[in-house]
């Protein structure tokens, strides 16, 4: 701390960390490729700045520009939640789908060429193409019908033809189509309800000739029990993929002219995951560096890391690269010896990184912003695990990750305890990892603290946490946020009775409930594209979620009248004179994911009992807020609400 530090309430500290720059400068790196013959880098840009566009930037050496023009949006919607927006050919030529006009396209020298008819109701994304004739390209189409029926199918896009034909269909999801090196194979991932693709899919390869494919084939994964995700074909004709029929997602190896896979062993890390959670398409996290090493992102204990894996020799290196959140599409080769990956360190927020393995030196191509932050500034995330002290059931532990406030160039008066934010993830089924975040830093500078919760059903644990909460969200989700929070109070770190509960989507879900569960534990709540209704959910909700929740809300079997039962029970909308602070609501208007009619319920039944509520529509945004203006005015909503009910 500066001998100059000025003597400051918590939370009224001064902070470099503005609104501005959250909100403008700090991009999302969503997917990187790499042109195999030049080693050119592709990278697909979010950008606030413009409106959440999806740029596409070529970098190539010291030299970096964007490449694809204004009027296109480097963005695939399949599963709303989106991924797989572009694919990389043998040629250079780079296949991207346009969020605008859901047209297919090949950008290769500054040309962009459609390759199919776009039409409003066909989306595409996950493409792969053919490593020897570049016009067949392989993708994930979902169609959307007039009677809201939506079909999901594995397609191949004859780009010379501008047309598409059906390969594989009758599953309800598919995902991760890929050729074999030699262009004779192909392989995908399929699933069905009620399962997400985290909880039953299966691993599938076929042979491939001129347009068609021959009798599909069983590889691996099973409905309800194994998980299969992110198949890749090695250069020795095998194919890699991630299974979790250990409890953990580790990595196998099947060859077509063999009966089953062999598991590659990475030892020391057998309980860590080497494949997220699936919510979108087109993930990334290990590749084929050469034919004897893999490079492998793993998740353990909710913070991740890189991994030089021998497929034969079972050598496990630890990569020096020092990142603990690796973004999931962005592990990708550029030479025997080089890769990439976005990913963010302690203090250093996520930036896109070439590394060479044999110097062991590491680039920094580009970073998410473009503001220079001293690292003295930021609050380093400590992982905890604290015993459940709410709820009936006060067995085991759960997780956090704890930022408490820091700033040098302010210090609280002697004695004083800062108040808490608490963040809840959304997913459910995900985690939040100890990479430098903007968002938290911009409330612990100012002297909050802050934590997030990796509460029973986060990833990053293995499949049993995972299911620690089937049947039980709602419950186990809010009891766990509670003894957080005594957990932190009894320690000394924040004052327990100033605290604020904040999350968006089913972290807004678990906002709500917590407002109407433990109503005297929380000060005020923020809850952003949250659920206030599980019944309407269930009835209106898009197909990939549509029967994500039945898993979460009920045993097996459930009679309906008993569903009806447990859905008012744990509907906070049924709850809401329970709620005894204040709430800001914060909702995109597009939103398909989680509707806009379920804030303005939760609006409607909060001023009938005259309580404290605010409801913030976003034009023009969806399940999350990409706009500048809109992600700004977020922040300063949020913090209104802080202000005057955290602090004294």
């Amino acid at each position: 701390m500066s001998s100059e530090a000025k003597t400051a309430p918590y939370g009224e500290w001064q902070s470099p960390i503005t609104a501005e720059l959250v909100s403008g400068s700090n991009n999302t790196f969503n997917e990187v490729h790499v042109d195999p013959a030049s080693g050119a880098t592709y990278l697909v840009e979010g950008r606030p700045a413009e409106s959440g566009r999806c740029a596409i930037v070529k970098i190539d050496g010291a030299e970096s520009s964007d490449v694809l023009p204004s009027q296109y949006n480097a963005r695939s919607l399949i599963h709303e939640y989106g991924g797989g927006a572009a694919a990389m050919g043998h040629d250079g030529g780079l296949i991207v789908t346009d969020a605008n006009t859901q047209g297919v396209f090949r950008l290769k020298s500054g040309d962009v060429q459609p390759i199919v008819e776009a039409k409003a109701e066909v989306r595409y994304g996950d493409f792969d193409v053919h490593p020897k004739d570049a016009k067949w390209v392989l993708a994930v189409q979902e169609v959307h019908k007039a009677d809201h029926e939506i079909d999901n199918k594995v397609v191949v896009i004859d780009a010379d033809a501008k047309t598409s034909s059906v390969l594989c269909e009758g599953a309800d999801f598919y995902s991760d189509p890929k050729f074999s090196l030699d262009g004779k194979w192909i392989s995908w991932v399929q699933w069905k309800h009620p399962d997400m693709p985290w909880t039953g899919s299966e691993l599938y390869i076929a042979t491939w000739e001129d347009g068609k494919i021959g009798q599909p084939r069983f590889v691996a994964g099973k409905a309800g029990k194994e998980s299969v995700a992110q198949p890749k074909w090695h250069t020795n004709g095998g194919l890699l993929f991630s299974s979790d029929r250990t409890g953990f997602p580790q990595l196998y190896i099947f060859h077509p002219s063999s009966s089953e896979a062999r598991k590659i062993e990475i030892k020391g890390f057998e309980d860590a995951e080497i494949a997220p959670a699936g919510y979108r398409i087109g993930y990334s996290t290990y590749i084929e560096l050469n034919p004897e090493t893999l490079v492998v992102a793993f998740t353990k204990n909710a913070v991740d890391g890189l991994l030089l894996v021998g497929i034969d020799s079972g050598k496990v290196v630890p990569v020096p690269l020092d990142l603990v959140e690796i973004q999931p599409a962005s592990v990708r080769r550029i030479s025997n010896t080089r890769f990439t990956a976005v990913g963010s360190k302690a203090t250093l927020p996520a930036a896109l990184y070439h590394f060479d393995v044999e110097s062991n030196v590491e680039t920094v191509l580009r970073s998410t912003t473009s503001i220079a932050l001293p690292q003295s500034i930021f609050s380093k995330a400590e992982a905890i695990s604290f015993p459940r002290t709410y709820g009936k059931d006060k067995t085991g532990t759960s997780h956090a990750l704890f930022l408490p406030p820091h700033n040098p160039s302010f210090s609280a008066p002697p004695g004083s305890k800062p108040p808490l934010i608490v963040s809840i993830h959304g997913g459910p089924t995900g985690h939040v990892a100890p990479g430098l975040s903007l968002t938290s830093q911009y409330w612990t500078s100012r002297g909050f603290a802050y934590v997030y919760v990796n509460y029973a059903g986060s990833t990053g644990y293995g499949r049993a946490y995972i299911e620690s909460l089937n049947t039980l969200w709602g419950v186990q989700d809010v009891d766990d946020a509670a003894s957080c929070v005594a957990f932190l109070a009894e320690k000394g770190w924040v004052d327990g009775s100033r605290v604020g509960i904040t999350g968006g989507s089913a972290g807004g879900y678990t906002v709500l409930q917590a407002l109407c569960t433990y109503p005297k534990l929380w000060a005020a709540g923020n809850s952003s594209y949250g659920i206030g209704n599980l019944k309407s959910l269930a009835d209106m909700t898009h197909k990939f979620e549509s029967h994500y929740l039945f898993a979460l809300v009920f045993p097996e079997g459930t009679p309906k009248e008993e569903q009806e039962k447990v859905y008012w029970e744990r509907s906070p909308c049924h709850h809401a004179e329970k709620i005894e602070s204040p709430l800001l609501l914060l909702q995109g208007a597009l939103d398909r994911v989680v509707p806009l009619d379920q804030a303005e319920e939760m609006e409607r039944v909060l001023k009938e009992g005259k309580k404290d509520v605010k409801l913030v529509v976003f034009e023009g945004e969806g399940h999350g807020f990409r706009m500048q203006k809109n992600v700004k005015r977020a922040i300063e909503e949020e913090e209104s609400l802080w202000k005057r009910t955290l602090l004294r």
